[in-house]
């Protein structure tokens, strides 16, 4: 990758992720997640897929994630626990962009599992 394109999509990336943070801040609860759940997906799904072409695994996977647990939201309404896991994502993914090195992938699919048993399609 070109330091271009990497500079690039680092913006992009913060932009999505200061757009996520921008609807989070005006979320309560799991109801008003469900109400802006539409918005969070898009965002979501831009750092999905760009955040690994850039070296950002770990941040495509948190946006993997979440993208599922956002999907399922859209399609079945409020999901109990679910401004709370998202509100701690969005930190650790913001973290891990700005360079924090500690975070488990595999234990955050895990706790993902545990905390949303409803969701098959992971």
């Amino acid at each position: 990758m070109s330091d271009k394109f990497i500079k690039i999509a680092r913006q992009e990336i913060q932009t999505e992720l200061n757009g996520i943070e921008g609807i989070i801040i005006r979320c309560n609860n799991d109801e008003q997640i469900f109400q802006n759940s539409k918005e969070i997906e898009v965002h979501l799904h831009k750092i999905k897929g760009l955040a690994p072409m850039m070296g950002q695994e770990n941040v495509g996977e948190i946006a993997k994630i979440l993208d599922i647990i956002v999907k399922h939201i859209i399609g079945h309404g409020t999901l109990a626990g679910s401004h709370k896991f998202i509100v701690e994502s969005i930190e650790s993914m913001k973290n891990l962009f700005n360079g924090q090195q500690s975070f488990f992938v595999d234990d955050f699919m895990k706790r993902a599992h545990a905390t949303f048993t409803q969701i098959s399609n992971w």
